[in-house]
């Protein structure tokens, strides 16, 4: 018997047997058919506070070693001791995880989380729930109940539970083995943070030899039944693990080994997944990872945002296999709330606008401009284009939100919270798969095609280090959501409202989110951002002031949130596509705020991608030249936008007035509104070039005056006093 004291549970000679069926035994006169050997000679010690993981052929008797050691089972012969006494049932301060969902269902979340505090007082109990809430990641979802949840959040819930109880043990039995692949990941990488800050004694059954890898301090592994334990392995690996490490590959290998699992069968059943199986490749590497055997996904899209949820689903409905790895968990913050009128169509194509009209989002129907010079606001109305045209302003943390869970209706597989380290290259140049960041961990997943729709963190072309600025005069914006703030005339409340400044480049936008919350923000240039040491409050107030329609709007508004500042607004990625990989959206260019512009863009280039993607696997080529012409179609785009914002800021003081008089302003309405990818759209800035060169000619022209540089110095002039 283990005569270690420190040990915090033993077991010895341990044996179980289960009486054999009726049927079985009136069979045979075979005496040793009476019953049916499950344990034999079990002899184990769990050390205080260590995380144990129990491995073994399925049906060899796991759980059972584990529910004797809980106490829910008797052994045949031998004994269990924790903290030196017999075990001889359950015990309170010992926690039961099983595989099955054990949440109550008729409970909240907070109430089932705080199902065991009942001898504590209500303070202490609401104090010890809101702890593990936040943990676990739950904050929010206290008063939800596990209809409303997922599995993996579910399954936090339980972990949860069983810790604000504050047992010395707790037993898991394959406490992730119902999860998909991606959930059991995130799972994994969670529960070893929680058990880093907790240090509970943890004895936990799995399948899963990478499971069992990837968490525990020694692994136990269990031979067929009647099993015994054929050897326990040391895991001395820091955490969190690198699941590619030659280090963690070796002793996975080890255990397969030790469990008779050749290489080519435990890649194909070591990871218990409940998705179907991908194809898997051949491979002479003894020691390379388990998935970079298969194919997690025909294509990968890095970024659950606009561009990567509406290109999901795109693929979803053509049957396309993907997965889309967001870092961020939804709902999230984000600028860029007014839609141009150009997103409507494309929202009306994945019939995506019942759900627009079920939230209730604010319709715009136009946009209004307003100067320092002039009191009246111009308008600009989207029935120009189309009759009754109209777009949407909304909270982009919903609306990113109900678009992602939209493309998982249609077929998207969603991995959040994980965070995209690299792309990775074959030795041709061709992307084959992307390195993924998970609590600390690090594994690999493949995949025909990448796709990079990371917006401005531009997770590939940061990578190659292609990013370009656009431009020499980069703009900054300062912005926030307000209460009180006065929309204008009621036919245009609900426009987006552009006010000009009287600074080189500086505007302001006015975007209604809701009923009562507003959205203000300044942009300027470099020469009239935020100066260092300047306090914002005073700058955003100095610069609202130069626009007396904006500062009367502004005069009853109350700030709902702090100042945030954004920056470098202009740039763009030298490449767009490449062997095996293409970009999106702002991870592929970003000109200018002025328009709206970034959300348009994002699905437009999601419609583009969709096609090319189809046809590239249609055709079973996911070379360069397969996507050349939709890097095509993003530079007109982008073309188009450079023109037309270039063209803004040199005749920003006179650019709405002139467009309203334009003959040609139906055209240019429709490129202010996202409507770029044509060659009809680069015709029409070229003739509204013209129009304005025209004017700048003349300096007696009735509108030349607005366009001196003196009103740029008086600004200056009056914020340096």
């Amino acid at each position: 018997m283990d005569t270690n004291h420190s040990a915090k549970i033993v077991v010895h000679d341990l044996w179980k047997e289960y009486a054999a069926h009726k049927r079985a035994a009136e069979q045979t006169d075979d005496a040793s058919n009476s019953s049916v050997p499950v344990l034999e000679d079990i002899n184990l010690s769990v050390n205080d506070g260590e995380f144990v993981c129990i491995v073994g052929p399925s049906g060899c008797g796991k759980s059972t070693l584990l529910n004797i050691v809980g106490g829910f089972l008797d052994a045949t012969r031998g004994t269990v001791l924790v903290d030196g006494a017999p075990v001889t049932g359950p015990d309170l301060r010992r926690v039961f995880i099983f595989q099955e969902n054990g949440v109550f269902p008729w409970l909240t979340v907070k109430e089932n989380i705080g199902f065991g505090l009942h001898g504590k007082s209500a303070e202490e109990r609401e104090r010890i729930v809101a702890h593990y809430v936040e943990m676990v990641g739950l904050t929010g979802f206290e008063k939800s109940y596990p209809r409303e949840l997922s599995g993996g959040m579910k399954q936090r819930v339980e972990i949860a539970r069983a810790l604000a109880a504050d047992p010395d043990i707790l037993y898991m039995d394959e406490p992730f083995g119902a999860l998909v692949f991606l959930t059991r990941l995130r799972m994994r990488a969670e529960l070893v943070e929680i058990w880093q800050r907790e240090r509970k004694t943890v004895l936990f059954v799995t399948h899963d030899v990478e499971e069992a890898v990837q968490l525990s301090d020694r692994v136990v592994v269990m031979s067929k039944r009647p099993a015994t334990i054929s050897t326990i392995i040391d895991v001395k690996l820091p955490r969190p693990r690198d699941l590619d490490a030659p280090e963690y590959l070796s002793i996975r290998d080890e255990i397969f080994e030790v469990m008779g699992i050749g290489h080519t069968e435990a890649a194909t059943t070591s990871s218990g997944s409940a998705e179907p199986e991908r194809p898997v490749r051949k491979t002479t590497a003894v020691n390379s990872p388990l998935r970079s055997r298969k194919l997690d996904a025909d294509v990968i899209i890095i970024g659950g945002g606009p561009a990567g949820s509406v290109l999901g689903t795109y693929l979803g409905r053509a049957g396309v296999d993907h997965l889309i790895i967001d870092k961020a968990h939804h709902p999230r913050a984000h600028v860029g709330e007014s839609l141009s009128f150009s997103t409507t169509a494309i929202l009306r194509e994945i019939n995506f606008l019942p759900v627009m009209e079920r939230e209730q989002f604010i319709v715009k129907r136009g946009v209004s401009w307003t100067t320092w010079y002039e009191p009246e606001q111009v308008d600009m109305k989207f029935e120009e284009i189309e009759p009754e045209g109209y777009a949407y302003q909304v909270d982009r943390a919903k609306f990113d939100e109900l678009l992602l869970r939209f493309a998982r209706e249609h077929g998207s597989r969603v991995f959040s919270g994980a965070e995209v380290d690299r792309v990775n290259f074959n030795r041709a140049g061709q992307a084959t798969g992307v390195t993924v960041k998970l609590g600390g961990s690090r594994f690999n997943l493949n995949a025909r095609l990448i796709v990079d729709a990371s917006g401005r963190q531009g997770v590939l072309g940061r990578q190659l280090n292609s990013i370009k600025p656009l431009s020499d005069f980069p703009q900054f914006a300062v912005h926030s959501w307000f209460t009180g703030v006065e929309r204008g005339a009621g036919a245009t409340a609900h426009n987006t409202h552009l006010h000009l400044l009287p600074i080189k480049r500086g505007w302001a936008w006015q975007i209604p989110i809701t009923d009562e919350i507003t959205s203000v923000g300044i942009v300027s240039g470099r020469d009239h951002h935020v100066r260092s040491g300047e306090d914002v409050e005073q700058f955003f107030k100095w610069t609202v002031d130069l626009n007396p329609t904006l500062a009367a709007r502004m005069r009853g508004a109350s700030r709902q949130r702090e100042l945030r500042m954004d920056g470098n607004y202009c740039y763009r990625m030298e490449r767009f596509v490449g062997d095996g990989w293409l970009l999106m959206g702002d991870a592929a260019f970003f000109v200018d705020p002025i328009f709206s512009s970034g959300i348009g863009d994002a699905l437009h280039s999601a419609r583009f991608a969709a096609d090319a993607i189809n046809a590239a696997l249609a055709a079973n080529d996911l070379g360069e030249a397969s996507f050349l012409d939709y890097e095509r179609q993003l530079q007109r785009g982008m073309a188009v936008w450079q023109d037309f914002v270039h063209l803004f800021y040199e005749t920003a003081p006179i650019f709405s007035s002139v467009l309203a008089e334009s003959e040609h302003r139906v055209s240019i309405l429709r490129v202010c509104e996202g409507e770029v990818y044509s060659d009809e759209a680069a015709q029409a800035v070229a003739q509204l070039k013209i129009v304005f060169d025209e004017i700048l000619a003349d300096s007696s022209h009735p509108h030349a005056q607005f366009i001196a540089a003196t009103a740029t110095n008086d600004a200056v002039a009056h914020r340096n006093e």
